[in-house]
């Protein structure tokens, strides 16, 4: 095998890890979607394994637009509670 093969390892390392990492991120993120139905879930899940980078980057931008469009409701607000407080609102939310 002449050297120059070897001279792209590294690239294809680097675009499979990359590959795998998107994939990874847009089933992570479609699988905690609760807003997705099944028969759409498994239709996206088809579009990332079989379009890997074209469905990836598709589910992440919908996903994104829909969480912007309609945000949680205080989920991401931090407390304001110190010491003690804290675990009576852990207990009783």
């Amino acid at each position: 095998m002449p050297i120059e093969y070897l001279m792209w390892a590294p690239l294809v390392v680097l675009s499979l890890v990359l590959y795998l990492t998107l994939a990874a991120a847009a089933l992570y993120s479609l699988a905690g979607s609760p807003w997705v139905s099944s028969s759409a879930r498994r239709g996206w899940m088809l579009a990332v394994v079989l379009l890997p980078v074209v469905g990836s980057v598709l589910w992440l931008a919908a996903s994104h637009r829909r969480t912007a469009a309609f945000p949680t409701d205080g989920g991401d607000k931090p407390s304001t509670l110190e010491g003690p407080e804290i675990l009576l609102e852990v207990r009783d939310p």
